[in-house]
């Protein structure tokens, strides 16, 4: 297959037009008319990167007709700037836009009551800036962190996952919320039905089924807040 040829493929299966795949180069609809007719028997290599990102193919096969055609779809490249990690080794190193959140452990407390938050002595604190949670309208009182359990939510969340919770009573449907209900706290995400029920439902489809929450259940649920950040290692 000629450059010519390669060229007119690629063109059409960009699904662009001439006028828009030049502009992306950066030469004239002209040049790139010399391209398609073999007028031009090689693309500088100014030009080969620009013309295989614009094309969607790898610049080896648009120069020489080896290897595959097709560039892998990666996405969106990264367009924020680089942030510096800062470690906090004690609270002198501690911003002033910097909220500390305690870590606790949630218990589903007897009699159907409100669940208890106890303070885990053993979890370190998470942190987070001041103009995130202000941005996002959290309280800084009402951030917690815990310590996830389990598969049930992967992907999303592992097990070992560390969690920042805002504590509230209200539902957003499709997002993950902690809960109590009988003697047990789980993190499910919520879906709220037309019937007024709820589907708490583990992200983990495969393994876990949906659980059914109505209004006239026995045991009392309590929502104990909205799962906001999710942190761990890979």
């Amino acid at each position: 297959m000629t450059l010519a040829e390669r060229v007119i493929l690629a063109i059409k299966h960009s699904r662009k037009s001439q006028r828009e795949i030049a502009g992306e180069i950066g030469i004239s609809p002209g040049a790139l008319t010399l391209w398609k007719t073999g007028e031009t028997k090689d693309i500088k290599s100014t030009h080969l990167h620009k013309a295989a990102k614009a094309l969607g193919v790898h610049p080896e096969w648009l120069a020489t007709g080896k290897g595959e055609m097709l560039a892998p779809n990666l996405g969106a490249a990264i367009q924020t700037p680089w942030r510096p990690v800062v470690v906090i080794n004690s609270d002198e190193d501690i911003e002033h836009d910097v909220i500390a959140i305690p870590r606790y452990t949630v218990k589903a407390s007897a009699g159907n009551g409100e669940p208890v938050l106890e303070i885990d002595t053993k979890g370190q604190p998470n942190y987070c800036r001041g103009g995130w949670a202000k941005r996002n309208g959290y309280k800084a009182e009402d951030l917690f962190s815990i310590v996830a359990n389990g598969d049930s939510m992967e992907p999303t969340i592992p097990n070992g996952a560390s969690l920042i919770v805002h504590k509230q009573n209200e539902i957003v449907s499709g997002k993950v919320h902690v809960i109590c209900k009988g003697n047990e706290c789980y993190v499910k995400r919520l879906i709220l039905q037309m019937d007024g029920s709820l589907l708490a439902r583990s992200d983990n489809r495969e393994n876990y089924k949906d659980m059914e929450l109505r209004p006239e259940d026995p045991e009392t649920l309590h929502i104990v807040g909205q799962v906001v950040s999710v942190s761990f290692n890979l």
